[in-house]
Order: structure tokens, then sequence, then C-alpha cells
């Protein structure tokens, strides 16, 4: 019988997980993943524990096309189009070659577990965070690099409803916060979805927030963090939001 499409991407996918799962260094683990529903990508989250650093995490990124977004904290490998397979398993061992405390790997602050804390408090009551992107980069759709240090950082910041952005756009300036966002962004603890307006929604990956945020365990109170870091302002437009 012949396979379809989606069928061998699925397939595919399955494999890239299965090859993850059997490459990691016995002290690494595939701690969550979400893979596309349209091409062969795979994102993994990558969790190792020591009593030196504590948690420590990684975003292994595996695809059949380049990575779109400029200065994201993430290892991405790149197989090819059509996806080459065969090689993947050296690829991945080559990324253990280095020790987990290198550039790629991160430690989550209690600054940027706040800000998670907020984003599933926003997408509970309907609502995300988005960004207004220049046209040539919107329209491009992930053909044409959106640098995180700088596009994004240049871009407008909305707190918008999920499903419908005429119910609400109300607009933020708050530099630290939209560094946040671009870094969690840069992680793919937030996936894109673009909208309208020239818009592109930032939805939390909860098969990763989740669970990290369980295995964190070190934010006592994610508000005042919120309010210490952003200010009274920022935290109170952010709550008369959630109850309309």
């Amino acid at each position: 019988m012949r396979l379809d499409q989606e069928q061998i991407r699925k397939i595919g996918q399955k494999q890239i997980v299965e090859t993850i799962r059997l490459r990691l260094p016995h002290v690494v683990s595939l701690f969550a993943y979400n893979i596309s529903k349209t091409d062969m990508s795979v994102y993994s989250l990558l969790h190792q524990n020591t009593a030196e650093t504590g948690n420590l995490w990684m975003t292994l990124r595996v695809a059949d096309h380049p990575l779109w977004l400029k200065n994201a904290q993430q290892v991405s490998i790149d197989m090819g189009s059509p996806a080459d397979l065969i090689r993947l398993p050296t690829a991945i061992s080559k990324v253990f070659s280095c020790d987990m405390k290198a550039k790629n790997c991160y430690q989550m602050t209690n600054s940027e577990l706040a800000v998670l804390e907020l984003l599933d408090n926003c997408q509970q009551n309907g609502l995300v965070w988005a960004v207004r992107l220049p046209e040539e980069i919107f329209t491009a759709f992930k053909k044409q690099p959106l640098d995180l240090q700088k596009d994004f950082m240049q871009a407008e910041v909305f707190l918008t409803n999920r499903n419908n952005v005429n119910a609400l756009l109300l607009p933020f300036t708050n530099p630290c916060f939209q560094a946040q966002l671009a870094k969690l962004y840069g992680r793919n603890l937030l996936f894109s979805q673009f909208s309208r307006h020239h818009l592109l929604k930032l939805l939390p990956t909860n098969q990763w927030i989740q669970p990290m945020l369980e295995k964190e365990q070190k934010l006592l109170d994610w508000r005042q963090q919120i309010t210490r870091d952003y200010g009274e302002d920022f935290y109170q437009r952010c709550q008369q939001a959630l109850q309309i």
C-alpha cells in the first residue's frame, strides 16, 4: 500500500523522536516534545539535573528546513529536504559531544518562570500575547528571517483575544517584558501563529510549560515577581484585561 505524505511525515517524526531517545547521554532526558503538523519538524525539550547547576534545559530542533528565527536559544539540526534520517544519529551524537553547559543550554530564572505563569494565566482566560511584524517579514511567512534581538524588539506588542483580534488588542510598551518574550519564543516555550493585522500570536507550548513549572518549584509568588520586574501599572493593566 502506498503511503501518503501525512503518513510519511508521522513515521519520520516517530523515527526522529526514537533516535533522540537512543542518542541522549544517560544523564540527559527527553523531558517533552512537540511535532509539526505540516512538515517533518520535531522540537524536543531536554533536561539534566546536577548538584552543581540544578535544572539545566536545552531545546533541540530537528527539521527538514532551516530555522527562520535568528538569535534563538536552541540547537537546530537541518536534515535537508527530502529529510535525511540516516545521518541523524551521528548529528545528534555530535550535539552532545560537548557538555550540556554550552551556550545553547539554559537555566530558568524566577523572572522567566513568572512570565510563563503570566502567559499560562492569560491563556486560561482566552488571551495571548502578539507582536506586529513588519510587512516584508509577515508576508514572507517564515521565508525571511526574524531576528529576535532586532526585528522582534522593534515590533509593537499587544495582549489580544486568542480567537478574535477585534475583541481585544491592548498595546503594551515594556522593553524588559518584550525581551523576555523574545527569549522564551527562541527556546520554543512559545510557538507562533500568523493572524490578521500582521500579528504574530505567541501561544504557550503547554506540553512543555506545565511540567517545567512543576519541575522548577522555586517561584513563591509570580504576581509579585511580575510587579517587581515590570511595574505595578503593567501588572494592573494585565489584570484588567483578564477581567474583561
